[in-house]
């Protein structure tokens, strides 16, 4: 397999671990947007949370709550920001969940920052049918 995170998860590249369990392993983003970025990634290889089954995605955020908790005890940080590129065309393509320790003064802003397009900003009044949208969404 050509996946970066397969070959990490089985020690053919180097990694920075901050926790190895059956299901998932975690380790730092070395490309990462602040001190401890963390990455929570599932040891079975898959593009997106659909390839996934309920068991193993709650095993994951079992995995992501402890990272949390480790990274807000070793750095003290104001908060983590905590994301998911499903179906990411320019990442990884194999599952994993960001853990972004954040810092009262480190000039990020919230995960809504990701996209530059506004709903509310950016489209004219009467637009915004968000009842159509909701609707859409039920009946899928």
């Amino acid at each position: 397999m050509d996946c970066i995170f397969c070959k990490i998860i089985a020690k053919k590249m180097p990694g920075y671990f901050v926790m190895e369990e059956n299901d998932y392993v975690a380790f730092l983003d070395i490309f990462g947007s602040a001190p401890g970025h963390s990455l929570v990634v599932p040891r079975r290889h898959g593009y997106s949370i659909l390839d996934y089954t309920e068991r193993e995605l709650g095993r994951i955020m079992v995995g992501v709550q402890e990272v949390a908790r480790k990274l807000k005890k070793a750095l003290k940080t104001d908060s983590i920001t905590i994301g998911i590129n499903h179906e990411e065309r320019r990442g990884v393509p194999h599952l994993h969940i960001h853990l972004i320790p954040r810092f009262e003064d480190d000039g990020g802003g919230i995960i809504q920052s990701v996209v530059k397009r506004r709903v509310k900003e950016d489209l004219p009044a009467g637009r915004q049918d968000f009842a159509k949208i909701a609707e859409k969404i039920r009946s899928a």
